[in-house]
């Protein structure tokens, strides 16, 4: 940017720099001196906790910001595949699935700005070779899209895909969703799901898991979990709402951690569910205190809570263990950014349950830099074992890991993006006894990525990739620049 005076936060939520303007919210000014001054706890404006995908899509809503189009022996690693194929504006948060039912059948979405929801989904039917059918969610009433995809596919093969809905001032926020029996060919009407815990609040940071378990109490139902807003921004708790009819109706939201009051924020949560119908939720909790007066560089705790009767209530929350988040040092990221760059970084503690009900989660922990660790729970969670770094050869930094199981082998994937000067790639381990010990570490991707291609100048490239197990296969997901600005890529490795 062309000037580096630092406006005072508290007063200013976006800022000009030429014919673009950049939402302070998100980046508290994109590129700074990197001397600025140590800043009061908290004095970041408590709206710039929520998830970056909901501020960019504000910011593009509103004018603000214009994306920028494209200018081992028994271990195969998979081509790659462009899975976004809407148009030559950005894409990032990915996640991806795969129904259970037919393992060629996968699913991924992502922040989409060639749709005016900026929630673009996208399935395949063949195992991630080709991905024909591309799609918008529509729009509510009322209402603009905020992005956060969501991603699932039903017991009974029904594919879900789900995002943050509302008015333009984040008011009357819903997670609306809609649903496919023909993998992605047609769609149901766009209808609304789990709403706001609190009046006229943000729905934010929503993640979505269905009970595929044929031998569950509650099988085929969903649950969704929400970091709840109010609309003040000074409050937020997280919540899981349920549906066990396919959407029709929705439990509302079932608060499952305490309700936090800014410098204290909860967010980034992920959902796991057992063979046996338990839920398993995970959270992080920071306290926006560090040098920049956000949570980038603090230590966070992450957070745990369970449900053993479908949703309806929830254990007290625990501590699983806690990490160092990567530190502000742009004054651009409220959670941190990727060192030497403006991108904001989340801490988002991945969860997965495999068949005999062992826990596996995955994180960072930021020294001099990114490491990536992960910790199980071989007791549903009551205790937490010693956590073990993926890459303990590596000193690159190392950011939105991401975790899944294979319930047939018991093997733990983790995929993860690694920094090298201004280029990243993605990178996959994988663990054979219970995390212990991890194997790999080795690129997926066959082309090198830049930050400056996120389609955003360098200033944001989402909060989460994603992967999923099907069959003997790891598919991944991840923003990937080659084409020249940020896309859903795929690829992974195959046993």
């Amino acid at each position: 940017m062309a000037s580096t005076t630092r406006y005072p936060i508290k007063y200013r939520f976006w800022r000009r720099s030429g014919a673009a303007a950049v939402p302070l919210a998100l980046a508290a000014s994109f590129a700074l001196t990197a001397a600025a001054p140590a800043t009061a706890a908290g004095s970041r404006p408590a709206l710039a906790a929520v998830s970056g995908g909901v501020l960019n899509a504000q910011a593009v809503h509103q004018g603000r910001l214009t994306p920028r189009g494209a200018t081992a022996p028994d271990v195969t690693v998979l081509p790659n595949v462009k899975i976004s194929n809407n148009g030559n504006q950005p894409v990032n948060e990915v996640p991806i699935t795969a129904n259970p039912n037919n393992a060629l059948q996968l699913e991924s979405g992502g922040n989409d700005y060639n749709c005016n929801s900026v929630q673009g989904f996208y399935n395949s039917d063949d195992g991630g070779a080709t991905w024909p059918h591309q799609h918008c969610m529509p729009v509510l009433a009322g209402k603009e899209g905020f992005g956060d995809p969501n991603v699932a596919y039903g017991l009974d093969g029904t594919a879900y895909i789900l995002g943050i809905q509302a008015r333009g001032d984040f008011s009357q926020s819903v997670i609306a969703f809609q649903k496919s029996t023909n993998n992605g060919v047609s769609w149901s009407p766009v209808a609304a799901g789990p709403v706001s815990f609190y009046t006229n609040g943000l729905t934010d940071k929503n993640w979505t898991e269905v009970d595929q378990s044929a031998t569950s109490p509650f099988a085929g139902c969903l649950y969704t979990s929400i970091t709840q807003f109010d609309q003040t921004f000074n409050k937020e708790t997280i919540t899981v709402d349920h549906s066990c009819n396919g959407g029709a109706t929705w439990s509302g939201p079932k608060a499952v951690s305490a309700e936090a009051n800014f410098p204290v924020v909860r967010q980034f949560s992920d959902l796991a569910v057992g063979d046996d119908g338990t839920v398993y939720a995970s959270w992080i909790k920071c306290t926006a205190n560090g040098p920049a007066g956000d949570c980038g560089g603090t230590i966070a705790t992450i957070e745990f809570s369970k449900s053993t009767n479908g949703g309806n209530t929830w254990s007290m929350p625990s501590s699983v263990a806690t990490g160092k988040m990567a530190p502000d040092s742009c004054f651009c990221a409220f959670y941190g950014n990727v060192p030497t760059t403006s991108e904001r970084v989340s801490m988002l503690p991945v969860l997965d349950v495999d068949a005999s009900d062992n826990l596996n989660l995955v994180y960072y922990n930021y020294t001099t830099f990114m490491q990536t660790k992960a910790v199980a729970s071989t007791n549903g969670g009551t205790t937490w074992g010693v956590p073990v770094v993926v890459s303990a050869a590596s000193t690159r930094d190392q950011f939105f890991a991401w975790l899944s199981t294979d319930d047939a082998t018991g093997k733990i994937g983790v995929t993860y993006l690694q920094r090298t000067g201004g280029n990243y790639k993605t990178f996959a381990a994988v663990s054979t006894n219970g995390g212990a010990t991890w194997k790999g570490n080795k690129s997926i991707a066959s082309a090198t990525s830049q930050f400056s291609n996120d389609g955003f100048f360098g200033n944001f490239m989402g909060d989460y990739i994603g992967n999923i197990w099907a069959g003997n296969t790891l598919h991944a997901s991840w923003i990937d620049t080659r084409t020249g600005t940020g896309q859903d890529e795929w690829g992974g490795v195959a046993f």
